[in-house]
């Protein structure tokens, strides 16, 4: 059972556009449309991604009239990927 849902969540972090939405929100909240801006890529699949990311619990939002924020919910996992990216940009380099 743990392993499973273990698998799960890393499955939410097994794409290169939600670490991308990740990144962009980890220094602080965001809105949508900052977030489609950073990542260069549309809405409609920055929306997806972000919706995935709120579900697993990584992320979360907040409604101001019609703009909707996200940020980081969880810190440990935005540790986590950090630290994975630097070992592997150093690995890179």
């Amino acid at each position: 059972m743990v392993f499973s849902k273990v698998a799960s969540y890393f499955n939410v972090l097994a794409e290169p556009a939600r670490l991308r939405i990740m990144y962009a929100v980890c220094n602080g909240e965001k809105s949508v449309s900052e977030v489609v801006e950073m990542c260069g890529s549309s809405q409609a699949n920055v929306s997806r991604h972000l919706m995935a990311l709120h579900k697993a619990g990584v992320l979360q939002r907040r409604k101001e009239g019609v703009v909707v924020y996200y940020s980081i919910a969880d810190n440990a996992t935005v540790e986590m990927c950090q630290t994975v990216c630097a070992k592997i940009a150093q690995d890179i380099h």
